[in-house]
């Protein structure tokens, strides 16, 4: 079952604040856990009991990573990075490398990274293409191998682990790099495509500016322009399921 909103869901996240807050979650930390979790399910469409499950587990999941981040990272460094999807997966590998953990995707589609300043570990991702509704099961069946979910942006999840779960302690780096100072990266397919865009509207709007009576023209232009972004829509979620990579500066992958 799905949902546009939030009004049917009331009860759910009132247990689930009243969860959080019998697992000894302060009161700013949980309305600020239930702003966030309200807004995804708005945007995803998804009711949050098939999004996150029980109300009781999920409460006792969040709490456990609370609990577990709490101390380990409360001096950690924070960075925020935007990517497209044909250069995500190299980026979150290199950045992987250099002890970024991907904490959640936000609102924006942005990768939100924190890496520990003592002792920081590598960690490594995977990207599956999932409908929302297999999204829980998918988390099931890869969690034995140690991956855990870090985030979903419309059709595309994002899994973590830390290296240690096949290396051990040579997962920690020896030497830490310095924080990217780059906050967005994109290829040059996505660099066309916003141009191609830029380029069709804006001989869209000369042409309904100027044009006469003879209104078939920019209708022409108009379903033209509309045939065009749907190719590009369709071109990408061709991608997305292809798993294509592009290319985008100091980051390269197979075309």
């Amino acid at each position: 079952m799905t949902t546009t909103g939030n009004s049917g869901h009331s009860g759910y996240f009132e247990e689930l604040a009243d969860r959080l807050r019998a697992h000894g979650m302060d009161e700013e930390r949980v309305t600020a856990t239930i702003t966030e979790l309200r807004g995804h399910t708005a945007e995803s469409g998804t009711a949050p009991a098939e999004e996150f499950g029980p109300a009781d587990e999920f409460a006792a999941q969040l709490a456990a990573r609370g609990a577990d981040a709490a101390e380990p990272h409360a001096g950690a460094e924070r960075w925020v990075f935007t990517s497209d999807i044909y250069a995500d997966r190299d980026l979150l590998a290199r950045f992987g490398q250099q002890g970024w953990e991907v904490e959640r995707i936000d609102r924006l589609g942005r990768f939100v990274c924190r890496r520990a300043t003592e002792r920081p570990m590598r960690w490594e991702y995977r990207r599956e293409y999932v409908r929302r509704s297999r999204r829980a099961a998918l988390a099931a069946e890869l969690a034995p191998d140690g991956w855990e979910p870090c985030g979903s942006w419309t059709t595309l999840s994002y899994f973590k682990r830390p290296v240690s779960v096949s290396a051990g302690p040579a997962a920690e780096l020896a030497e830490t790099p310095r924080t990217p100072e780059r906050r967005t990266y994109f290829t040059s397919r996505t660099h066309a495509l916003i141009a191609v865009g830029v380029v069709s509207w804006a001989v869209l709007v000369v042409v309904l500016v100027t044009a006469d009576a003879d209104t078939r023209l920019w209708v022409s232009v108009l379903v033209g322009g509309l045939i065009g972004a749907a190719a590009g829509w369709a071109g990408a979620r061709k991608d997305h399921r292809k798993g294509t990579t592009g290319t985008v500066k100091g980051v390269t992958g197979p075309s």
